[in-house]
């Protein structure tokens, strides 16, 4: 059979505009619903334009920024050769005994720093001023962000939005603050931020530091939220959280505390000519009487946990060594639900 040749005017398999959705099959398009494809046409026009503009003026910034080597990201540790820089590092509490005289901040100059902190927390006071409080341990101390002819605003916005807990090392000047800043433990010094760079960012936490500081709600409680809308963390999510809670200021102080303790006591008990001792802790006999020793395996054969050192310092004793003391852990099978009662503690 002959088929028949193809019409070159044929249209049928090309692309035709699409109806607006206001006409009917079959019939022209409305004066409205021309009049709506013309705004819609002409708002898709103006937003193509606005983000041209947009872009544009976000290259003329970087073209411009003064700052752009002084603040950012550092590449991840290992990805690159590592090279030097010869800088000394301060800790924040060296800083607070070295600069006590430090200059006013209205003054020129003064002492410059570089040190490795953790941002506490961080907020924009305008396009020319952010504020940022660091810390080392326990120690914190207020940073200011300004910008001047040799700042750019983008370093401004750039350290006001540093996540909370990120890791940064801050290159800048030491001053004294107009007055004393009460929120930080170093209040009598605050630092002029010339170079931030981001060692690691904090990416979003299943709570926040600053919660886990506040109290845990008393057993029968079920209050969600504080009367400013902050959450209550729970002692189940600080446990499963365990190293974010340890952050927390009120655990550091329990550890620096403890350690206090047992070095006044090593202290004391030296100056009297004690000796101190380190003994075993797996040992291969129960070292007192009674059914509250731990048991273990000892590859093919069995051990206990040290309930004391009594039976090492009875042998020093016998082998001339006058005065002994240790601090270590003890460890006593004791199945009580009271809390007085400790399976583990440090004597």
């Amino acid at each position: 059979m002959a088929s028949e040749a193809a019409n070159p005017e044929d249209t049928s398999s090309q692309s035709l505009p699409e109806r607006p959705k206001d006409a009917p099959a079959g019939e022209a398009p409305s004066k409205n619903a021309l009049k709506k494809a013309a705004k819609e046409k002409e708002k898709a026009e103006k937003a193509a334009k606005r983000k041209a503009a947009e872009d544009a003026q976000k290259q003329q910034s970087a073209a411009e920024d003064v700052s752009a080597k002084d603040y950012g990201k550092l590449p991840m540790i290992g990805s690159e050769a590592y090279t030097p820089s010869g800088v000394t590092r301060v800790t924040l509490s060296t800083m607070a005994e070295q600069f006590k005289d430090a200059s006013s901040a209205e003054g020129e100059g003064g002492p410059e720093v570089v040190f490795r902190a953790v941002v506490d927390n961080a907020r924009v006071q305008s396009a020319k001023l952010a504020f940022l409080m660091f810390k080392q341990g326990l120690d914190t101390i207020q940073a200011v962000v300004a910008a001047s002819e040799t700042l750019s605003r983008q370093m401004v916005k750039f350290a006001g939005t540093i996540p909370a807990e990120s890791l940064v090392i801050v290159h800048g000047v030491v001053k004294k603050p107009f007055e004393p800043v009460k929120s930080a433990t170093i209040s009598d010094l605050e630092v002029h931020v010339r170079k931030l760079y981001i060692v690691e960012t904090a990416e979003v936490l299943p709570m926040q530091v600053e919660d886990a500081e506040r109290p845990i709600p008393l057993e029968g409680e079920e209050q969600k939220e504080e009367a400013d809308g902050r959450p209550i963390v729970m002692l189940n999510t600080r446990l499963n959280n365990r190293v974010i809670d340890l952050r927390a200021k009120h655990n550091h102080a329990i550890f620096a505390i403890k350690d206090g303790v047992c070095a006044l006591f090593a202290e004391y008990l030296r100056s009297l000519k004690f000796i101190g001792i380190q003994t075993p802790k797996l040992l291969g006999a129960a070292s007192e009487g009674g059914s509250n020793v731990f048991e273990v395996t000892y590859f093919a054969t069995k051990a206990f946990l040290a309930q004391s050192p009594q039976l090492y310092k009875q042998m020093l004793i016998a082998a001339r060594f006058e005065r002994v003391f240790e601090v270590g852990p003890i460890f006593r099978a004791e199945n009580s639900n009271t809390a007085r009662h400790l399976t583990e503690f440090t004597g």
